[in-house]
This record gives structure tokens, sequence and C-alpha cells, in this order.
């Protein structure tokens, strides 16, 4: 069967196969969002193997203007803070994910694609070594190999380094399906650019948010300034969190209670904001196992079968049991919200509008949403 035939409808399959295999093998592309790894990334791994597929058909050597946008994507990596050998592995290895799924003349395909590795990969090193010669490298990958290694608790001898850090940890805010996957590209540069101008920030990226190492004594950077230089970025707010490290063997113990409380905030589906333990002490002591949270979890065991009455609950709850943004919230008239959370006091026997009620009501919410979080 003919190789070109065969692969071309298959384009987006074996890119998306290609960067998973990358992903897999080379360390520094599992820093990378998610939303640009899958997204970006297999978009453009897609079009430089349409090219090759392309020039085969055509028997040619691909020109320089095809080889452009190839070109100009290796340069990219530089800004994603990629390091040159793995922006330069991510060929050979995709050309073997290539090879691995073909059924046809995998020699006459093998040939060419020596030959088009052969086009563009000293183009992407030259371009890459220009791009990164306009950006301040060595600092930022000095920055993040040593946060990298604080947060794994090894051993660093530098003289600069503050006595304490506050560990601050965040998610980029998921954009429209509409934006394409460049977006989140170009959002992730933006956040990396903008916190390249906090030089007393140790920062590294992993998925789709990142880890700030802020100094506790700074005099000019805090977890709550940092945290709001990422939301103007962004343009919203990202639900973040912070933990102290009182010395700097304390960093990872920090490390895991931030990422902790940030996976409570979102699972429990609080307002984009910073977070710290203080800020959900109560959340957090009902996510422990145990015959307390069990029994709270249970008293909205009657409204399993209402959705839209736990939803009004949540949203009042929520809102510090505001009727007007609750009502705002779910899309619905205020008589109408009133009219729920009737409902909620004539099923579980508890009324929301009374504060030793509304207390019960808050913490089984809470049990409640953990446990089928869990499972």
């Amino acid at each position: 069967m003919d190789p070109v035939a065969e692969l071309f409808p298959r384009s987006g399959e074996i890119a998306a196969a290609m960067m998973a295999r990358c992903a897999a093998e080379i360390p520094a592309y599992r820093l990378l969002p998610a939303s640009v790894l899958e997204g970006d990334l297999v978009a453009n791994a897609a079009a430089v193997f349409e090219l090759f597929l392309t020039t085969v058909a055509e028997d040619r050597r691909p020109t320089s203007g095809e080889l452009a946008l190839p070109i100009a994507w290796g340069a990219e990596r530089a800004r994603d803070g990629l390091p040159l050998d793995a922006v330069l592995k991510i060929y050979p290895l995709a050309a073997s994910v290539a090879w691995e799924m073909v059924d046809g003349d995998r020699l006459a395909l093998g040939a060419r694609m020596l030959d088009f590795l052969g086009e563009v990969m000293p183009r992407v090193a030259e371009a890459y070594l220009r791009e990164r010669d306009e950006l301040d490298w060595e600092h930022r990958e000095d920055r993040q190999h040593l946060a990298a290694s604080l947060l794994a608790g090894r051993p660093v001898r530098r003289r600069e380094l503050a006595e304490s850090y506050d560990v601050v940890v965040f998610h980029l805010p998921a954009l429209p399906a509409s934006g394409g996957s460049r977006a989140a590209t170009d959002l992730f540069r933006a956040v990396r650019s903008d916190l390249d101008g906090q030089p007393d920030v140790l920062v590294t990226f992993k998925g789709d948010g990142g880890v700030l190492l802020v100094p506790v004594a700074s005099p000019v950077s805090s977890a709550a300034s940092v945290a709001a230089r990422v939301d103007r970025v962004c343009g919203r707010p990202c639900t973040a969190a912070a933990a102290r490290a009182p010395a700097l063997a304390d960093i990872p113990a920090a490390h895991s209670e931030a990422v902790e409380i940030l996976a409570l905030a979102e699972n429990l589906r609080r307002p984009p904001r910073l977070y710290r333990l203080a800020d959900l002490a109560i959340e957090y002591q009902l996510s422990q196992p145990g015959p307390a949270r069990e029994a709270l979890a249970l008293v909205l065991a009657p409204l399993e079968d209402h959705p839209h009455l736990i939803d009004a609950l949540r949203a009042f709850v929520t809102s510090d049991y505001n009727r007007g943004e609750a009502a705002t919230a779910l899309n619905i008239h205020r008589n109408t919200l009133t009219y729920r959370l009737g409902r909620i006091q004539l099923i579980t026997g508890y009324d929301a509008t009374r504060p030793a009620d509304a207390r019960r009501l808050a913490a089984a919410m809470t049990a409640y949403d953990i446990v089928r979080q869990n499972g």
C-alpha cells in the first residue's frame, strides 16, 4: 500500500501518538501545560508530518517557505524553556513513531524521513539558538533548576537564598475551546515572561500550572502579590494555594500541603483566589475520613434525586448566604431560590436561612462533595 495514502488521513492520530511518546521519554516536555502539549504541539507535529508526506508524494525536497513555520515552531520551544537537546530529540522520536505505524513500504519511507530530518533539524537548531540569545536563558534555567532542587529536598549551596519561602501552586484558567490551542500556548508564555520580571521568585512549571517559591521577607514580592500578577496576565482569577516553609528543608512538605489545599479548593468548586490552610481549615478537617464526615454527608442523602436543590444549596453557601448573589449565579429568580431553599428544609429538616442549621448544612455540603469526589 502507498504509505502516503495510508498515513495522510491519520496525520492527527499519528501526531498525538508522537507527542505522547515524547512526553513519556523526554522529561522536559512534561513541564509544559497539558493544554500546550496536547493542543498546540500536536497541531504543529501534524502540520510538519503532512509537509513531509507531501514532499514524499511529490518526490521533492521541502522549500524554504514550507520550512519557515516548522523552524519558527522550533524557535518557540526556546521561549517555552525547553533545552535544545529536548527540542531536537523530538524529531527522531516522532519519525520512529511514524515508522512503527506504517504498514506499507517502510524502507522507501525511512530513507525519505532521514533526508527530511537532515533538512529540518539543523535549521531548527539555528533558529532556536538565535532565539535563545535574545532571552535571559541562563537566569531562567537556573531559577527553574534551583526551584526543582528545593522542591525535591535536594541540598543546594546558594548564598542568595532566603531563609524561608511561601510555596505557591496555581493552575492556569481553562480557556474557551473557540480560542484554539494557540491561545493556551500564548497564555503560558505570557505568564512565564511576566514571572521573569520577579527576580527574587523561583519558578517552575508543570502540567497546567506552576510552582512559585516566594521569599517570606522579600521587600518587593509576596505570595498574594505574585498570585495577583498571574491573575492580571490571565485576565481572570486563578485558583492558587500557598503554604509556608519556615526553612529550606521544609519546602517539600509545604509544597505537598499547598497541592492538597489547591485540590481541595478545586474539588469543592470554591471561587478562584489564593487559599491558605486557614481559609479551608474546616473543609480540610472534613476531608479526613471518619464517622463524623460520613454522618454529615448523609444529611444531604435525601436530596440525591434532586440535583437542582443541591446546586441551590451550594450556591447559597458559596455566596455567603446572599440570596441575590446565589440566584444570579444559578441564573434563576430570587423567588425560585427561596422556593428551593424551602424544599430543602422540607426534605432534610434543616433551614438554610437559620444560622445553626446553615452551619450544619454548609458542613454537610462540604462532606457530601468530598465523599462524592472520593468515589
